[in-house]
């Protein structure tokens, strides 16, 4: 049986049920953090420990301005050092701050545009080294994933969520195949994931924070890449969106379980 770990305990609960009061102070903490990290960009030369840092402080204040219990399994899974593209589902904007959380080793994600072009927020992930994809436009998005494999190359791990956007009653839609090119090309491991609860915290399209809850991310088994080098990347999409959904059912079935059981 994987074993469930405490990652993060905010200080203290939340006073209120639900709001958006909640959600109001974190944009303003998180802009903050950004204007303060550019500041600091521009006066001393930058590097992997310092963005590190940087991006630590940023997972850290997300759960604990929402008061948000982090929790991980299977993370005994991950070979200590070893580059991996994560690809895990998407529903909440605390799927962001939670894939940081729980990942042991310097990570960027691939992010749509959209946030990129966020006063000081887009500026700061530009910075950080995150990024961007443009989905609209296939040929600048698969030109622009060339940046991944730079960061790959400099032992930084990425995470994709290959759905492309946030679902919105929870189920895992179809998969975007630029991830799984990469990995193809440049021979890296892939690591299903499956974030469970960060839709209860922040649902999508939602400024209403509901605090005092958790969220775990569920490390499946990686799919190595000699193994998928001789798989069509037909196949492989779909041995990874089969894990996540596996994960997704049994998480599923287990809360029936104990919603049944209470």
């Amino acid at each position: 049986m994987e074993e469930k770990i405490l990652l993060y305990k905010p200080k203290n609960r939340g006073r209120l049920k639900k709001s958006p009061i909640y959600a109001a102070n974190l944009v303003g903490k998180v802009l903050a953090l950004c204007a303060k990290y550019l500041f600091f960009a521009l006066r001393t030369p930058l590097n992997l420990a310092t963005v590190d840092a940087y991006v630590e402080v940023f997972w850290r204040l997300n759960f604990q301005e929402t008061f948000t219990w982090l929790y991980a399994t299977g993370r005994e899974r991950l070979s200590p050092g070893q580059t991996y593209i994560f690809m895990s589902n998407h529903e909440s904007w605390m799927d962001i701050p939670a894939i940081f959380g729980a990942v042991p080793t310097s990570l960027r994600m691939v992010a749509k545009i959209g946030l990129m072009k966020i006063p000081l927020f887009g500026h700061a992930l530009a910075k950080a080294g995150f990024i961007a994809v443009d989905r609209k436009n296939q040929q600048k998005a698969i030109k622009q994933l060339g940046e991944a494999k730079k960061r790959l190359n400099e032992g930084i791990s990425i995470w994709i969520a290959p759905e492309g956007t946030r679902t919105r009653d929870g189920s895992i839609g179809p998969f975007k195949k630029g991830g799984f090119y990469l990995a193809k090309d440049l021979g890296v491991s892939i690591v299903p994931v499956f974030i469970e609860g960060a839709a209860s915290v922040i649902p999508a399209d939602s400024v209403v924070v509901r605090p005092n809850k958790s969220i775990t991310v569920h490390f499946c088994e990686p799919v190595d890449a000699e193994v998928f080098g001789q798989m069509t990347t037909n196949d492989l999409v779909e041995k990874v969106r089969s894990s996540i959904i596996n994960k997704r059912r049994e998480c599923m079935d287990k809360k029936e379980l104990i919603d049944g059981i209470i």
